[in-house]
């Protein structure tokens, strides 16, 4: 049902203006109605009325003022109503209610309801991104033991089975000198599959980033990754002692070790530079690689193939920080770390 033009504009009236104008009309109305009817009362009776039916009168002024007062003011409300009626169903678990337009509403009722139907459906995008990040959470926690449990299977566990055999065989060493050069080599393989296994602890937790700082930190994970690829891996950094939180140095730390560890497996580069800059309110890191880049969308929507990618996002995210990456098949790729140093208080991540 279509409201004439002139009623949807008097609606539209701001809510106080809306009652001060009704009360206005309502005094109006009850003075002229009260005196009209107090003129046909004496004409018919011209002689003086009994207090009685005069307070009667007065009685029945003021109680048909406070109806139509009341009335009118209900109506006002409505929206209102309406508003809080949503509110009371999203708090019992409607979680998809939303508030509708009222035609009663004014602009600036209006205004309150589009904003509690905005914030209700923020709210659900960030259950739906919440619910996102834990199923990814769990993907890459699942691929982490994996990878854990493959590593240890493939080398250290068959370097500690080899070993054993290799001592089982000991025993029925006659040749002093055969068993002291088969020693030497036990030796020597117990040494590499220790610094394997201290290697795999430094990965899962680097000492260096608690005990040095965030550059040396850095400074030793691209050396050690330099060595080991032959890759040629630059880094040069500003002073950053108590920049960063100790959640952004961790945050950071890893970002980076995403950024060299994707650079190195998968781009194929000549070299590789890391810049961290200081700034007055942030700290900026960049990975650049000349490698073979890759299209960026398509990695994203690939389930495991952005987890890499979407850890770096989130890690980030934590600490109020943002991740760009600039990349196109064929022109390398630049990784951005913006990290603001005001940001102490990392956002609680959600659980699993």
């Amino acid at each position: 049902m279509t409201l004439p033009r002139l009623v949807r504009l008097a609606l539209r009236v701001p809510l106080f203006y809306k009652i001060v104008i009704a009360n206005a009309v309502i005094v109006i109305i009850g003075a002229v109605a009260g005196g009209l009817l107090t003129v046909q009362v004496v004409r018919a009776q011209p002689r003086s009325l009994p207090l009685d039916v005069l307070a009667l009168l007065a009685l029945a002024g003021v109680v048909l003022t406070v109806a139509v007062n009341a009335l009118i003011v209900r109506i006002a409300l409505r929206p209102l109503k309406l508003l809080e009626g949503t509110a009371a169903r999203v708090q019992r678990g409607e979680l998809e209610a939303r508030a509708p337009l009222s035609p009663l509403a004014d602009r600036e009722l209006e205004r309150l309801v589009v904003t509690f139907n905005g914030m209700l459906d923020s709210l659900a995008a960030t259950r739906r991104r919440l619910r996102d990040i834990a199923a990814r959470a769990l993907r890459a926690e699942e691929e982490e033991r994996k990878r854990i449990a493959r590593e240890l299977h493939d080398e250290t566990a068959q370097t500690l089975a080899a070993l054993l055999i290799r001592l089982r065989l000991l025993r029925g060493q006659r040749d002093p000198a055969g068993r002291e050069r088969a020693l030497e080599e036990l030796r020597t393989q117990l040494s590499e599959a220790l610094e394997g296994v201290r290697r795999f602890a430094q990965n899962l937790r680097p000492p260096a980033l608690e005990e040095l700082g965030l550059v040396p930190a850095l400074e030793a994970h691209v050396r050690r990754l330099s060595e080991a690829t032959g890759l040629p891996i630059r880094l040069e950094a500003d002073e950053l002692d108590g920049a960063l939180s100790p959640e952004a140095e961790l945050a950071l730390y890893r970002i980076v070790q995403e950024a060299l560890s994707n650079a190195v497996r998968h781009a194929h580069p000549t070299t590789i530079d890391v810049r961290l800059v200081r700034r007055p309110a942030a700290v900026e890191a960049t990975v650049r690689d000349d490698g073979q880049g890759f299209a960026l969308n398509d990695v994203v929507r690939r389930a495991q193939g952005g987890l890499g990618l979407f850890g770096m996002h989130e890690r980030a995210a934590y600490v109020g920080g943002t991740v760009t990456i600039d990349t196109a098949p064929g022109r390398g790729t630049i990784v951005r770390v913006h990290l603001p140093t005001d940001a102490t208080t990392p956002v609680p991540f959600p659980e699993p």
